[in-house]
């Protein structure tokens, strides 16, 4: 006999109950780094799945970026937070060949998106196609 699928307890983050902080580290010619989520609600929060990331140009526009899928399995696919925990996932940047960033990135999650400022350069030094960003699953922060 098959058991009824129900709902989880815990939904996905809304935009206002997580926080971001994201930080580029040269690598090279190209970034790498971490991004931060942290649980800034009232209740427990779920992010599921790899965030996604477009950079932002000078004027707040989405630059012609590209983040590539990487294959690697996580399970179960999602991360839960208590009240004031943290998750984060590894990102990277290997290079860009257009418009300047401008210091801010656009992430992206099942509840929502949030525009974020950085830390660190605003872009990768070395020259490369659009489709070179990438990011990990998120994992609970000191696991």
């Amino acid at each position: 006999m098959l058991d009824a699928v129900t709902e989880p307890d815990v939904v996905e983050a809304r935009p206002d109950e997580v926080s971001f902080t994201l930080t580029w580290l040269p690598d090279g010619e190209a970034l790498t780094g971490e991004l931060e989520a942290r649980n800034v609600g009232e209740r427990r929060i779920r992010l599921s799945g790899k965030p996604g990331l477009t950079p932002l140009d000078v004027d707040g526009q989405p630059l012609d970026t590209v983040a590539i899928i990487t294959l690697e399995l996580a399970v179960p696919g999602y991360v839960e937070l208590d009240p004031g925990e943290s998750a984060t996932a590894r990102i990277g940047w290997a290079g860009w060949d257009g418009l300047t960033a401008g210091g801010a990135v656009r992430v992206e999650w099942p509840g929502g998106q949030a525009d974020v400022s950085t830390l660190g350069p605003r872009q990768p030094a070395g020259n490369g196609p659009p489709t070179n960003l990438w990011s990990s699953w998120f994992v609970r922060a000191g696991s």
